[in-house]
């Protein structure tokens, strides 16, 4: 089955813990708490798998690797997009393979989204803070008009997650009733291997580029399989 039962209140709570997550990126309080392998955690969290949830989180901490969150580059949004991916994962049944590659590509989708928001959100903020009228008197009016820009931060995260969470949940769920049916079984285990393969080649090129690394790479790798062995 496709479909989910979801409270309003877990819906409320989704969509407030995304409004955080999407803070803590740039506006407040850069915490860290916005990285994938932290925000997928409360997902999966939140709906009783947080071992789900974090399993999700490790391996778009490796994706999203190759984007560094500085400079003047774009890079995807990581903590809406995380969080929503951690919860899919805690919310599939059989929470096997192919859902968790489902849930990686759900929040890898949703990052860039989050990126092109965060963007159009940058470009009015420094229309805000540009106006000659914002630099004028004891510095108030640029400090009001830097609260504004953070709460509309919180406002674009909270509207991309409370949007974007129900739809990434059914896309993940649906695959994974696609992935059981007896003609596409075998065509969704090799989707679940080669999406794995594939993010393990990202993480491979971006982690242990240089070969002192690898060993670093594999024992991480181990550990993480213990860990998602061990957690609910």
């Amino acid at each position: 089955m496709t479909g989910f039962e979801l409270s309003t209140g877990s819906w409320i709570l989704v969509t407030a813990l995304g409004a955080l997550l999407g803070l803590d990126a740039i506006s407040w309080p850069q915490a860290m708490i916005s990285r994938p392998i932290v925000a997928a955690t409360v997902g999966g969290a939140l709906f009783g798998a947080p071992g789900g949830g974090f399993l999700a989180g490790a391996w778009l901490e490796l994706v999203v690797g190759r984007h560094p969150p500085f400079g003047a580059a774009r890079y995807p949004e990581t903590g809406p997009a995380s969080l929503i991916a951690g919860a899919a994962f805690a919310l599939s049944d059989t929470r096997s393979l192919l859902p968790l590659v489902a849930a990686v590509l759900a929040g890898w989708t949703i990052g860039w989204v989050g990126m092109h928001a965060i963007a159009t959100l940058r470009a009015f903020n420094a229309r805000l803070i540009g106006d000659p009228g914002a630099t004028r008197g004891d510095g108030s009016e640029i400090a009001r008009r830097h609260r504004l820009g953070i709460r509309l931060d919180a406002l674009r995260a909270g509207i991309l997650t409370g949007a974007l969470f129900v739809p990434a949940v059914l896309a993940v769920r649906w695959l994974e009733t696609w992935g059981t049916d007896p003609g596409p079984r075998a065509v969704s285990a090799a989707l679940a291997v080669f999406g794995l393969a594939a993010l393990g080649g990202v993480a491979a090129r971006v982690l242990a580029g240089k070969g002192r690394a690898w060993p670093a790479l594999v024992a991480g790798g181990l550990v993480g399989l213990l860990l998602a062995w061990w957690s609910p």
